[in-house]
């Protein structure tokens, strides 16, 4: 079995959600190490000492003989349930016995930038600089690549986050704009049996749900209550509310639209009802759309071209670590690994797939820069 595979299925087998990649990290060490290509942890862990995080992100780097310099990144944590993985190979297929997920998102995505450091060390080919950075807290708010330091690392020139689905040769080229907090509402508690002497904070809360859009708004806008949660017992009137919210959008105005309108509907229901509000909602990482024409995205069509491969260019509505990669002041795009049915215990991949990403990424690092198709 070709060794990209044997990482995969090694580090799919080790537990590791967010903030407990250690073991993963670990591995990976391990095998750049074994083969001369030199790696370290940096402290992004002791940002998160509450979360009880366990290991910061990990950065390799390969010098090349070509100029510039090349990012390949994915990261080492998964959603749950991520304990007691049981992996089954079936021909082409690797999933689980559906009790966990599988992990391909993103541990996939780290087997073939290994796997492809590793063979550019051990069988030499002209090649850019490569930095690879595996990260932590992904899941969570890409939480890991929020705290790069990239004063540390070379000048990077373009980059290439391999964590995502779809075909090989598919790459996510923008990823929306997004906010999201909580919005209290505060009441007032009194007992059941007199209603008069309370205010119930969840009628407030209904009312202002249903002034709102949620869910579609647009072709490019979605929003969406996550979590509600309020109330102690059935004889006391419900004193305050928590809606948790999170909008996103590929226009950054009209995430900062529902943000207002979100605002303007309190102050409406505070002079309605007798009632108190905190509103959290705040923009979080910005989204980006990449140009067309560009070396990223030329050095990929061509790329591609020589493996053979289709390439689709999508517009993404998830977030990624190409956001924080693209608000550095680095191109970055989102380029698919093959996985399918991520974040669920159907997740599964194919090891051709896994193959052949390794393969188009072999040949991304061995273009000269300015590559055109």
């Amino acid at each position: 079995m070709t060794k990209v595979i044997d990482h995969f299925l090694a580090m799919a087998a080790l537990s590791s959600p967010s903030y407990r990649e250690a073991q993963v990290c670990d591995y990976i060490q391990t095998q750049l190490s074994q083969h001369g290509i030199s790696c370290y942890q940096d402290d992004a862990h002791l940002h998160y000492q509450a979360e009880g995080a366990q290991c910061g992100n990990l950065i390799a780097v390969l010098p090349g003989s070509l100029t510039g310099t090349i990012a390949l990144s994915a990261h080492m944590d998964t959603v749950t349930p991520c304990d007691l993985i049981n992996i089954v190979e079936q021909g082409d297929w690797i999933k689980t016995d559906g009790t966990s997920v599988l992990g391909a998102d993103d541990k996939a995505g780290i087997a073939v930038i290994l796997d492809a450091l590793i063979q550019l060390a051990t069988n030499p080919k002209p090649h850019p600089t490569v930095v690879a950075i595996f990260t932590i807290g992904e899941e969570v708010g890409l939480k890991g690549a929020k705290m790069l330091d990239f004063s540390r690392l070379p000048p990077i020139d373009l980059a290439y986050v391999i964590d995502a689905g779809g075909d090989i040769g598919t790459a996510y080229i923008s990823a929306p704009y997004s906010a999201k907090g909580v919005v209290t509402i505060i009441g007032r508690a009194g007992h059941a049996s007199e209603p008069e002497t309370g205010f119930n904070a969840m009628v407030a809360a209904a009312q202002l749900i249903t002034q709102l859009p949620i869910g579609r708004i647009d072709d490019e806008t979605t929003s969406n209550i996550g979590i509600i949660h309020g109330g102690s017992a059935t004889n006391i009137i419900m004193e305050q509310v928590d809606i948790t919210f999170e909008v996103r959008s590929r226009v950054q105005s009209k995430v900062q639209a529902f943000i207002k309108e979100v605002s303007c509907q309190l102050e409406v229901l505070k002079e309605k009802m007798p009632i108190q509000y905190q509103n959290r909602i705040a923009e979080g990482t910005p989204g980006f759309r990449l140009e067309q024409d560009t070396e990223l995205l030329n050095r990929f069509i061509f790329s591609c071209q020589q493996q053979g491969i289709t390439v689709q260019f999508n517009d993404g509505m998830g977030g990624s670590d190409a956001n924080i990669f693209n608000k550095n002041g680095i191109p970055c795009m989102d380029i698919s690994v093959g996985m399918m049915h991520i974040h669920s215990v159907q997740e599964c991949i194919k090891k051709s797939d896994i193959i052949a990403c390794r393969d188009l990424v072999l040949k991304l690092l061995t273009q000269p820069l300015a590559a055109k198709p």
